[in-house]
């Protein structure tokens, strides 16, 4: 790749250049997602369940294809494939990889949603309790079935972007973790809430016998993957991946937990709901540039994997808190011109645009620290951190993000 330096101020401020522009056009797109949250709350009341598919949905396809994207990045960078648009054996493996456990853990998210919605008393569709069993396969199939729909555009999508990024001259761990939360926010709440409208439609006998499709095809995509692997990528993703994506999962959860225990009161401040996608989102993508950007510097051997940040890493933490600042003021400002426009109940906008940014810099502060150490490690115990660090900063933000919107809510005593 042209003039890569990774240990240099100029790439500091090119990080900058790069990452700013990536992440608000990530805003643009977390905010369409917000306001299909926002315009469409009454659905919740419908089904409250539902709510609890969000965060795990929307996070899933962040560690799915925003790990791909940092691995493809890092394959690049030290040469393991061609910058070239060609579906060679070892991307083939990570397509089959990804596939496969996309659909292993939205088959999960469905099974844990409806233990929660069971224990939380959320398994309510029109005013109509409905039965344990019929919860469980209504937002499995949701979920499973949101998860094939959105892989027809984000795997496309994720090859072009992180080739073609690196053609063009730009470093595809600056803008591949942004740009794929941009598609992933845009295409998934949509998708999740259309395949909720086509599961509620058919009866149980149909859901049972599509249970069944889905293990099928979850089966082909492993051995799809097993066949194509080469020198065990494939292998090695799906074995590294697994316990991460699990934990990964349960974090997602968390927010969940967190919007359905406060749920009354984002509905009631529909406007509040604006601001979560593009708030999680934008974080998780802030802190996976940050672990891709340690991820490639450690294959270089550019950073040394030290339990100490050096001065280069102590300088990414403090562009991206300014990139912070900026990226969750944009947030605030433009999710209270659409709470305006849309005539939806919002809080003032000076505490909206305080909330935002003071919640944020708070989050990005543990994100930093996160993001640096879970790449270290898990490269010294010979984990690669593509694998391993993208998916728990995504997976973390999300949870640790929605308390830190809670408690700065709280704090300013409107929850």
């Amino acid at each position: 790749m042209k003039d890569v330096e990774f240990t240099s101020v100029k790439l500091n401020f090119r990080d900058f250049k790069e990452s700013i522009a990536a992440l608000l056009l990530c805003t643009v797109g977390a905010l369409v997602t917000g306001v299909v949250m926002g315009h469409g709350s009454g659905r919740f009341i419908i089904l409250p369940a539902l709510i609890l598919l969000i965060p795990p949905s929307i996070g899933l396809r962040g560690n799915i294809y925003a790990s791909l994207a940092s691995r493809l990045g890092s394959y690049l960078h030290t040469g393991k494939i061609s910058p070239e648009f060609v579906i060679d054996q070892r991307i083939a493996s990570n397509i089959y990889s990804s596939t496969f456990l996309l659909l292993v853990f939205s088959f999960l998210s469905g099974i844990f949603a409806s233990q929660i919605a069971h224990v939380m008393n959320l398994g309510t569709v029109s005013n109509d309790t409905v039965g344990f069993l019929d919860m469980l396969l209504d937002l499995t199939l949701i979920s499973t079935l949101a998860a094939l729909l959105s892989t027809v555009l984000m795997i496309p999508f994720t090859l072009a972007l992180a080739i073609g990024s690196y053609r063009w001259g730009w470093n595809p761990d600056n803008i591949t973790a942004p740009f794929i939360t941009l598609i992933g926010d845009m295409v998934t709440l949509p998708i999740l809430f259309v395949s909720a409208d086509m599961i509620l439609a058919i009866n149980q006998q149909t859901k049972i016998a599509l249970i069944f499709v889905v293990i099928f095809l979850t089966l082909i995509f492993y051995l799809l993957n097993k066949r194509t692997e080469k020198e065990i990528v494939g292998e090695r993703i799906v074995r590294e991946s697994l316990p991460i994506l699990f934990i990964c999962t349960l974090l997602n959860f968390g927010a969940g937990v967190i919007l359905g225990r406060n749920l009354e009161s984002f509905i009631s401040l529909a406007g509040l709901l604006i601001v979560i996608p593009a708030f999680l989102e934008d974080s998780g993508a802030m802190g996976s540039i940050l672990a891709a950007r340690f991820s490639s510097m450690l294959h270089l051997g550019v950073l040394k994997p030290g339990l100490k940040p050096g001065r280069e890493v102590i300088l990414s933490f403090g562009v991206m808190h300014v990139i912070a600042l900026i990226v969750f003021t944009v947030i605030g400002i433009f999710a209270q011109f659409i709470n305006y426009l849309l005539d939806l109940n919002t809080i003032p906008t000076l505490q909206m645009i305080l909330w935002t940014v003071i919640a944020g810099q708070i989050l990005m502060l543990i994100l930093d620290f996160m993001s640096y150490y879970f790449s270290i490690i898990s490269y010294r115990n010979n984990f690669d951190p593509d694998n391993v660090g993208i998916p728990l900063i995504t997976s973390s933000a999300d949870v640790v993000g929605m308390g830190c919107l809670v408690v700065t809510l709280i704090l300013f005593g409107i929850l």
